[in-house]
């Protein structure tokens, strides 16, 4: 038995994605087009901020704050030692070095 069956989910909205997939191609601006800020605009006012920044992934989601912080050279940054490695991949791609904390010295 999987975990998440996302065949099964993407089945069941199969014909939503198909047209929204066309609305973008349609449109032909598939970085920055209208249906990003849509979805911008929705999910700020859903988790009542006024800003929003769609990543294209994870790791642009976890590095953003970096260099939104200025992390950079010469600066340590900790991350959980039991992690994804991408939580350890930004600070490095900062230029930052990464430091693995644990609540349990041993």
């Amino acid at each position: 038995m999987q975990f998440i069956d996302l065949g099964a989910q993407r089945e069941r909205i199969r014909d939503r994605l198909k047209a929204a997939i066309d609305r973008v191609v349609d449109e032909g601006r598939y970085i920055l087009g209208p249906q990003v800020t849509e979805f911008e605009n929705k999910l700020a006012a859903y988790i009542g901020t006024k800003h929003v920044v769609a990543c294209a992934n994870g790791t642009d989601a976890l590095l953003l704050p970096l260099f939104a912080a200025g992390v950079g050279p010469g600066d340590a940054v900790f991350v959980p030692s039991f992690t994804f490695a991408a939580t350890a991949e930004v600070v490095a791609l900062a230029k930052a070095e990464p430091v693995f904390v644990d609540v349990d010295p041993h």
